[in-house]
């Protein structure tokens, strides 16, 4: 009996877990707990960076699209890829042509300012400021327009024939040979139809085209934000009237800046030459290509993130270094005119 309860009092002193076990316990549970933390917030970090420049090489390539396939069809005039054939075109500085009345003649000013024939100016069928913001039409949300950043202007034919005429747009019917920029007449509205069409033109041997003019320029504010900037877009409208003249679309948000470069042929061999500002193409050159610079910026800043990048492209005569908690990426393309002369 005594050899009994000596065996259990010291099997009963053996139970349970002594202090310095449990103080080893609770170190190494506390290295895990550590060490689960930390992978999550790296983790948790590393996902928010890859969803940061996912979204910005998202808005880089949305805005690149919308303008290569604009810059791409410059100078397309339909049939007819020639504007010296184009009759009722005019430069700055020329008389207003007689097929538009004097009304619409100050609405085809609207974005040049007097007497620039800004909509009809076909020569200039690619063209822009450099490094400011000229275009005479205000900037939407008014005076925003960001400062030091390029325009670029885009005149040429729409893709496809009209359904039907608007007696609001300007067209350019073109052949083989020739076109004419006309203006229908209210109520006439089929394209194939002779009588609506200006003379000495006869479908299928001629076609109508929507004549198209877009200038892009970046902006302080966004549609839904005012300390977010944006890329966007003025687009001729309306020849009948003033108010409706242009309108102004956000392409997207984010792009603070846009820069553009313009490869001419001054030889006539549809060969680059030299790349030059969009404002100082040489006279009797043709603009064969054009390298488009867009600096992208997240919509908002970035906890622990400083860009201490230096960015210089295009003809920056100094590197731009934010030093801000902004996210940033800059994209660049050259794109070939398919419209250019051979």
């Amino acid at each position: 009996m005594r050899n009994s309860h000596t065996s259990t009092a010291q099997s009963d002193r053996q139970t349970g877990v002594g202090l310095i076990e449990l103080m080893v316990a609770l170190v190494l549970g506390l290295f895990l707990i550590f060490g689960a933390v930390t992978i999550y917030q790296q983790s948790r970090t590393a996902f928010r960076t890859t969803e940061a420049v996912a979204r910005l090489q998202e808005v880089g390539r949305l805005a690149m699209d919308v303008m290569e396939s604009d810059v791409r069809m410059a100078s397309y005039w339909g049939l007819n890829n020639r504007a010296e054939y184009i009759v009722n075109r005019a430069s700055s500085g020329q008389s207003l042509p007689a097929a538009f009345t004097t009304a619409q003649g100050a609405v085809i000013d609207t974005c040049g300012g007097t007497g620039s024939n800004w909509v009809i100016n076909l020569d200039l069928y690619i063209v822009g400021s450099n490094n400011s913001y000229d275009l005479a039409c205000a900037a939407v949300p008014a005076n925003t327009a960001m400062a030091g950043a390029d325009t670029l202007t885009i005149r040429r034919a729409a893709d496809a024939m009209p359904a039907a005429l608007d007696a609001d747009k300007i067209y350019l019917q073109t052949s083989r040979i020739q076109g004419t920029l006309f203006v229908p007449t209210a109520g006439c509205t089929t394209p194939t139809d002779p009588t609506c069409i200006p003379a000495a033109y006869t479908p299928p041997a001629s076609q109508s085209r929507e004549l198209l003019v877009h200038a892009y320029y970046v902006s302080t504010q966004s549609t839904m934000r005012t300390d977010v900037p944006s890329l966007r877009r003025k687009s001729f409208a309306d020849v009948n009237s003033a108010t409706d003249a242009i309108t102004d679309d956000e392409i997207v948000p984010g792009v603070e800046d846009l820069q553009v470069r313009l490869g001419v042929d001054t030889n006539g061999d549809t060969n680059v030459d030299s790349y030059v500002n969009p404002n100082a193409v040489p006279a009797g050159a043709d603009v064969i290509s054009a390298t488009i610079w867009l600096r992208i910026r997240a919509e908002d800043p970035e906890v622990g993130f400083v860009d201490g990048k230096s960015y210089q492209y295009a003809d920056m005569a100094a590197a731009f270094t934010p030093n801000d908690g902004f996210r940033r990426i800059l994209v660049t393309k050259t794109i070939q005119l398919r419209n250019t002369r051979v």
